[in-house]
């Protein structure tokens, strides 16, 4: 039987998850929400299934759900779905608060109930190529940059696009977060457009991100230095360069093109292949909420700062 599946929120990353949802001979699309009744019926229309303007007319009717609302209706939403018995997956970042991420995470391991948040890059082929390569990471940077799109203005470039690679820095560093730097600063929206971050963790490792939604350019990419190699990885276009310390003096660099691959939609396959066989999803609630924690320590770094 075909699972019973919901999209709330109909915007821009709204229209894509159902779009993938609807290419799924296992989904039941059971119907599309969003507060904006016109947008929910015409996304609706086009798939043939019901719309609706307050998901709670579902609560207690379908077995997943995937939430793709602005990020202040991700706890209030999580929270009734997971307690009504639902499988639930967040569009990043999972919540608005460590508090209502912590309760959420909470929830889903009593539920007994899936609880996936889309960091979509821990999907992306030449992140997934590269991987196998970084053992023990000395230092990291990373760089995000996108032209000024007018989404997602409602949280900050941390939360927006900075949350990305503080996922991935996370899934790949074995360590606490020792001490946090950074600065950011707005220039288009009230919140901050661009910033930048330098994380020390108890290892000795440290990282060093970017991020910048008012660029004139596109950029992607994740450096990892240690011991023995250093890997460049072009997230955006899908490249990996792995180069190997040989000798004194000597390097040996390779270079690698990934598959394509529709992270979106391989994403989604592992929700529901983690609700079909009750095993724990590659990027759980506990990673969004420690993505989500190292995200405010980034952005109360800042805040105090500009009031000194």
């Amino acid at each position: 039987m075909p699972l019973r599946m919901v999209l709330v929120g109909a915007g821009h990353m709204g229209k894509i998850h159902v779009d993938k949802l609807a290419s799924f001979a296992d989904v039941h699309i059971a119907g599309i929400v969003d507060a904006d009744a016109a947008m929910a019926r015409d996304v609706a229309q086009k798939y043939g299934v019901p719309w609706f303007g307050d998901y709670k007319e579902l609560l207690g009717h379908v077995e997943g759900i995937v939430i793709a609302s602005p990020t202040e209706t991700h706890y209030r939403i999580a929270r009734d779905f997971l307690e009504a018995g639902s499988h639930v997956f967040i569009e990043k970042p999972i919540a608005k608060t460590r508090e209502e991420a912590a309760e959420l995470v909470d929830l889903a391991r009593k539920a007994k109930r899936v609880l996936q948040i889309g960091h979509l890059e821990r999907f992306n082929p030449a992140f997934t190529g590269a991987a196998p390569f970084i053992k023990k990471p000395v230092l990291i940077e990373t760089r995000r940059a996108s032209g000024f799109t007018g989404r997602s203005i409602d949280i900050d470039v941390v939360l927006d696009l900075m949350i990305h690679d503080i996922d991935l820095v996370l899934s790949l560093v074995d360590g606490e977060v020792k001490r946090v730097r950074a600065q950011g600063f707005s220039l288009v929206t009230d919140n901050l457009d661009a910033a930048s971050a330098q994380v020390e963790f108890a290892n000795g490792c440290i990282a060093n991100l970017t991020a910048n939604r008012i660029s004139a350019v596109k950029e992607r990419s994740l450096t990892v230095f240690q011991k023995d190699r250093y890997i460049f990885v072009d997230l955006l276009n899908g490249k990996i360069t792995n180069t190997v310390k040989q000798g004194e003096g000597l390097l040996d660099t390779t270079e690698y093109t990934a598959k394509k691959l529709d992270a979106v939609k391989h994403e989604l396959m592992a929700f529901i292949q983690s609700i079909a066989t009750m095993s724990v999803p590659i990027v759980k609630g506990e990673d969004g909420l420690r993505a989500l924690a190292l995200a405010h320590q980034i952005k109360e770094y800042i805040a105090e700062k500009q009031f000194q």
